[in-house]
């Protein structure tokens, strides 16, 4: 899959999550020793994709393993897309207290309305 097609899965995604308002950049990272330095979990392990959000100021940053992805099908790819963007919708999660998790809960429910087509904006 190429860079143009996996763009056009995130276009595709922020818009259907309701993340047009937030600033969300993707970094595409192939260089061995940053992708130990961003991606690694274990000795063993390294991740495909990355997310770093912060919900105060509505920005989302997430950084590609390049070279692991190319060995995922669309689906995987897709999958993996959706699941970055969606830690800017639980990103709040993180704070203490209801207040949050009420405000997270009610942009989830506007996102998935807007996915399954019950809102216009």
């Amino acid at each position: 899959m190429k860079h143009k097609q996996i763009k056009k899965l995130f276009e595709k995604w922020i818009y259907l999550l309701g993340l047009r308002w937030w600033s969300v950049t993707i970094t595409y990272v192939d260089d061995p020793e940053e992708i130990i330095r961003i991606f690694r979990v274990t000795d063993d392990e390294v991740c495909v994709a990355k997310s770093y959000c912060d919900w105060r100021y509505a920005t989302c940053n997430i950084y590609v393993n390049l070279p692991q992805l190319k060995q995922m099908d669309e689906t995987q790819i897709e999958m993996t897309i959706v699941h970055e963007l969606c830690h800017a919708l639980v990103n709040e999660m993180r704070e203490d207290g209801i207040d949050h998790e009420e405000r997270v809960v009610t942009g989830l429910t506007k996102a998935f309305l807007w996915t399954y087509g019950g809102l216009d904006d």
